[in-house]
C-alpha cells in the first residue's frame, strides 16, 4: 500500500513540560509520509523555542502562532483548515503516540473504507510518562475489525462514556470534517466533550475500525481541565446535549433507549451536583439535571413534543415550560379517566372545564368525568352547558356520586383546583388549576 499523507495536528498552550516527548512520538511514526502542524495558541512559557529547534531539525514540521490567543477550540479548528494530509489525527501536547499508532490506524482505514474513522487501545499514564497503577482502559474487541458505528454511538450515549477516547487516540478523513462543524451541536458549543461530539458525526455516517493494539497513551496530570470545577459540570451539561442530537441524528433507536440514556445522563449530572452544590461552579450541573428531566419529561408524555431544535431551546421553551405545571406523575402514563368534582360555583365550573380541555389535547387522559352528589345535579346541568359552550367542545360525562374519590379504580388522574385534597390517597396523580 502506499503511504498516503497523514496530517498530525498538535494545539498546544504552555505546552512546554511534555511537548518534546509529544512531537518525538509524532515524528519517529513508523509511517514516515506526515506533516506535523503545531497551533502554538500564545504561549508564555519556551513552547516556542521548544518548536523552532524542532522545526529547524525537521521540515515536516509547521508551527502556526497565534498571538493574541485565541483559545483550546478555534485552535484546533485552524488547524484542521490548514491540514494537507489525506488522514487527520489529533496529538495533545501532553498526550504520546505508538510508533506503529498512524500506520496500523492508516491501514485499518485502507482495507475498509467503508470505515469513518480508525482508533485503538491506550494507555492512562502518568506527568512521568508511567502506565497509571490499577487502571486499564477496556478493549472493545479482541482483533482488528470494524465495529458498528451506530451500536457503538449507542454504547457510548447510554452510559456517559467516552468508550472510543481522546482526540489522540483516533484518525479520520480530511474531507470527513469541516472544521466549521467542529465542537457543535444544534449550533452551540460543546464545552467539554468536543471529541465525543466529533466521534458521533462520524459514526453517524458509518463504522468505524478499531485494534486492540495499545498505539497511544493519554497523559493524566493536575493541570488539565478534567480538574476544574469550572469545566467538570459543563461536561454533564454536555452529555444531556449528545445524548438529544444523537437521538435525533439515528442513535438510540431501539425501544426506551434515549429515555434511559437521559436518565443515566441525569444520574450523572445530580452526582456532580453534589459534588458541587457548596460551590460556585454548580450551576452547570443544575442545568445538566434540569436539561435531561425536561428531555425526559418531553419523552414520558403520551403526546410527543416537535424536536426541531436543540434541547436546552426547548427545555426553556413555554412547550416544555408548561408540562413543568402539573406534578411530572401526570406525564407517565394516559389515564383512562381524568375526574373532576367542583363546588357548584360558575368560576370554578369554567376553569374545570377548560382543565380538562388542556389535559384531553394534552393525551393525558381519554375520558373527562364530573362526579356531582345527586342532590346537586339540577344545578349542576346548566353550570357545565354554559362552560362547554364558551369554548371548543368536549365529550363530558356526568356522573352523580356521593364520594367521588371512591368511584373509580386505579389509575384514574383528579382534576382540582391548588389546595383542594378531596382525591388524596385515591388518585394515583393530580392536574391542578387556579381559580
Amino acid at each position: 500500500m502506499t503511504e498516503p499523507l497523514v496530517s498530525i495536528l498538535v494545539p498546544t498552550y504552555n505546552g512546554e513540560r511534555f511537548l518534546k516527548a509529544a512531537l518525538r512520538s509524532a515524528l519517529e511514526q513508523s509511517h514516515r509520509n506526515v506533516e506535523v502542524l503545531v497551533g502554538d495558541d500564545g504561549s508564555t512559557d519556551r513552547t516556542p523555542e521548544v518548536l523552532a529547534a524542532v522545526a529547524a531539525a525537521d521540515d515536516r514540521v509547521r508551527v502556526l502562532r497565534f498571538d493574541p490567543n485565541i483559545g483550546p477550540l478555534e485552535n484546533p479548528r485552524r488547524l484542521l483548515a490548514e491540514a494537507r494530509g489525506e488522514y487527520v489525527k489529533f496529538l495533545m501536547h501532553d498526550d504520546v503516540l505508538g510508533t506503529d499508532c498512524v500506520r496500523d490506524l492508516v491501514r485499518g482505514m485502507q482495507q475498509h473504507p467503508e470505515a469513518t474513522m480508525a482508533f485503538s487501545h491506550r494507555v492512562l499514564i502518568d506527568e512521568q510518562g508511567k502506565p497509571v497503577p490499577d487502571h486499564e482502559f477496556p478493549k472493545l474487541a479482541g482483533r482488528p475489525g470494524l465495529l458498528d458505528g451506530r451500536q457503538l454511538g449507542d454504547h457510548v450515549l447510554l452510559n456517559c462514556t467516552n468508550v472510543i477516547g481522546e482526540p489522540t487516540t483516533v484518525l479520520f478523513r480530511r474531507a470527513d470534517v469541516s472544521p466549521d462543524d467542529l465542537w457543535t451541536v444544534d449550533g452551540r458549543t460543546v464545552d467539554v466533550l468536543n471529541d465525543v461530539q466529533l466521534w458521533l458525526r462520524l459514526l453517524a455516517e458509518g463504522p468505524a475500525f478499531y485494534t486492540p493494539r495499545t498505539l497511544s497513551r493519554f497523559r493524566f496530570h493536575g493541570g488539565q481541565n478534567s480538574h476544574n470545577p469550572r469545566y467538570v459540570g459543563r461536561g454533564e451539561r454536555d452529555w444531556s446535549r449528545l445524548v438529544d442530537w444523537g437521538a435525533r441524528h439515528g442513535f438510540l433507536a431501539g425501544e426506551g433507549q434515549e429515555r434511559r440514556a437521559q436518565a443515566r445522563a441525569l444520574l450523572e449530572a445530580a452526582a456532580r451536583l453534589h459534588q458541587l452544590i457548596d460551590t460556585p461552579d454548580h450551576g452547570a450541573a443544575l442545568e445538566a439535571a434540569y436539561l435531561s428531566t425536561a428531555a425526559l419529561v418531553e419523552l414520558t408524555g403520551p403526546t410527543s413534543i416537535t424536536r426541531t431544535t436543540g434541547l436546552p431551546e426547548r427545555a426553556h421553551s413555554s412547550v416544555v415550560r408548561d408540562r413543568f405545571a402539573q406534578e411530572l406523575d401526570v406525564w407517565t402514563r394516559q389515564y383512562p379517566v381524568a375526574l373532576a368534582a367542583p363546588a357548584l360555583d360558575p368560576a370554578e365550573v369554567d376553569a374545570t372545564v377548560q382543565a380538562f380541555r388542556e389535559l384531553l389535547a394534552a393525551g393525558a387522559a381519554r375520558q373527562a368525568v364530573v362526579a356531582i352528589p345527586p342532590a346537586d345535579l339540577d344545578r349542576a346541568v346548566p353550570l357545565l352547558e354554559k362552560a362547554l359552550a364558551a369554548g371548543p367542545d368536549i365529550d363530558l360525562e356526568l356522573v352523580p356520586a356521593e364520594d367521588p374519590a371512591t368511584l373509580l379504580p386505579d389509575p384514574w388522574l383528579a382534576v382540582t383546583p391548588h389546595g383542594r385534597w378531596w382525591h388524596h390517597g385515591r388518585a394515583l396523580a393530580t392536574w391542578t388549576f387556579h381559580l
